[in-house]
């Protein structure tokens, strides 16, 4: 639905209806250029914003409450990136030549309350790829449902009963690097045989296990001509996938 249509149904209600005027105002003029989407109970903005109702979103009104504050700023976005181990080759890697040990789990859960401590609203966990953890579905478990938690992957090893087991621990979005419309242009792009198949794979396997899917795209220029994009948006479209992230 449209933004501007959501915002007034919910305006009534909490958190809307306790904020400060001039943030309420902020999201209704910010909603007007958007498009709502239901997903499972809840409503989605885009996945820079936590979806409404939840206990993340509360925080976020509340951070944007105490704007201009300088004594209770608060985090906003977090990227926590959980290893540097990855098995692909992107030929555009920021990470290669990194570390390769890992911090330990005690590290990064203590990590994760300082966070939430600090207000994060919305934190992603990366890479390398997270999903080599094993122990994933505890660093995913070890945040509360302050945070809204977004997992940036390749796709490769997500099965479906580790999907189903970082939903339960709470992680509400999936989002999968996909470069490129053409099967081998990915896996080249990525360094590695059957990345596309990998990544179509598991954006189905999120969707399944009640993940909000979303695709990852470095935007080269050849990649945002009016054609290849196009065709792009349309096999986003037919896969199912919600959003469409572009890095530039």
């Amino acid at each position: 639905m449209r933004g501007d249509e959501f915002f007034s149904r919910i305006a009534a209600t909490p958190p809307f209806s306790g904020m400060h005027p001039k943030t309420a105002t902020f999201f209704k003029e910010y909603l007007s250029r958007e498009k709502v989407v239901r997903f499972g109970d809840r409503y989605v903005m885009n996945t820079h914003f936590p979806p409404f109702p939840s206990r993340a979103f509360e925080t976020l009104a509340t951070g944007f409450d105490r704007v201009g504050d300088a004594g209770e700023r608060n985090l906003f976005s977090v990227t926590l990136a959980v290893t540097n181990r990855c098995m692909y080759r992107c030929w555009h890697c920021y990470n290669a030549g990194r570390i390769q040990k890992d911090m330990p789990l005690e590290v990064i859960t203590s990590l994760a309350a300082e966070l939430q401590d600090m207000g994060a609203v919305t934190t992603t966990l990366s890479g390398g790829e997270p999903l080599l953890r094993r122990d994933l579905e505890r660093i995913v478990g070890a945040f509360d449902s302050r945070t809204c938690l977004k997992l940036n992957t390749t796709g490769m090893g997500l099965t479906a009963e580790r999907a189903k087991a970082l939903s339960e621990n709470g992680l509400f979005a999936l989002g999968v690097s996909l470069d490129s419309t053409d099967t081998r242009e990915h896996d080249r792009m990525r360094g590695h045989e059957g990345a596309f198949s990998n990544a179509i794979k598991a954006l189905h396997t999120a969707a399944d296990a009640g993940i909000y899917p979303y695709v990852i795209a470095v935007a080269t220029r050849e990649f945002i001509e009016p054609d290849r994009f196009r065709q792009y948006l349309k096999l986003a479209v037919e896969e199912g996938e919600r959003e469409i992230h572009l890095l530039a």
